[in-house]
């Protein structure tokens, strides 16, 4: 009797709809929590080891792209599927892929926030939970140029700064985050906001008590699976639903 044959066609197209899916709801996410700006900012995502990424075109907002939107590019940078603009920041991505290969997802977003931060030139110290996960050593600061990453050798030097950690501030510009899926990138870009934020309402931003280094380490040991994006993840999603309700009503 001979066998049915499995359709890869099939299966690569239900990954393809899944990894938009969440894509889709991250960048839904990141607008709900106040990361919009208008149709500026974006986030990808890759399958491990792809050399090629899902991106949320330009043109829209976070809050309104949707899993048919989002476009496929590859690691020039160029779009390989997909009707829609491109964003001309793409290199923040593609570079940040090919230099960490464990990454699985970028966000680039503006939170006014950590622009303000930046600003003042001192150390994010870890004043609540979430600062842990960024410090120490202090938060990346991209401070080559604070124009748009439009070139593969700017996106280079963004991924140099970035090198291993989690997220960087772009003087003048808003973040990067990264993370192993797009769950973690965008909590990533989540927690440093409101870290900074937390920090600015301290005079002068330098708060005078904060979690020591060696106690910093240690928590964000025992809190990296307590706090993960796989726990906190549901209820944000559970969030957005209501959120979008709202929206609509």
């Amino acid at each position: 009797m001979k066998k049915e044959r499995v359709k890869p066609k099939a299966a690569s197209r239900e990954s393809e709809a899944n990894l938009r899916r969440r894509l889709a709801d991250a960048c839904n996410v990141l607008a709900m929590v106040g990361q919009g700006d208008d149709v500026w900012g974006h986030v990808s995502v890759r399958p491990p080891g792809a050399s090629t990424f899902w991106m949320k075109p330009a043109g829209l907002g976070l809050e309104e792209v949707k899993p048919e939107d989002m476009i496929l590019v590859d690691l020039n940078g160029q779009v390989v599927r997909g009707k829609r603009p491109r964003h001309s920041e793409v290199f923040i991505h593609s570079e940040a892929y090919r230099a960490r290969p464990e990454v699985c997802a970028v966000v680039h977003t503006h939170p006014v926030h950590c622009c303000a931060f930046a600003s003042i030139g001192v150390p994010l110290r870890p004043i609540t939970h979430d600062g842990i996960f960024f410090s120490p050593p202090d938060v990346p600061r991209f401070s080559e140029t604070t124009d748009l990453i439009v070139t593969p050798e700017r996106g280079q030097a963004v991924a140099r700064t970035l090198g291993g950690r989690p997220a960087l501030f772009l003087i003048s510009h808003g973040i990067v985050a990264v993370g192993t899926t797009v769950e973690e990138a965008a909590v990533h870009a989540l927690l440093l906001d409101k870290s900074a934020r937390a920090q600015l309402l301290v005079p002068g931003g330098v708060p005078r008590e904060y979690t020591t280094d060696e106690e910093a380490r240690a928590k964000r040991e025992r809190l990296a699976g307590v706090q993960s994006a796989d726990i906190r993840w549901p209820y944000l999603l559970r969030t957005l639903a209501r959120w979008k309700r709202r929206q609509r009503a």
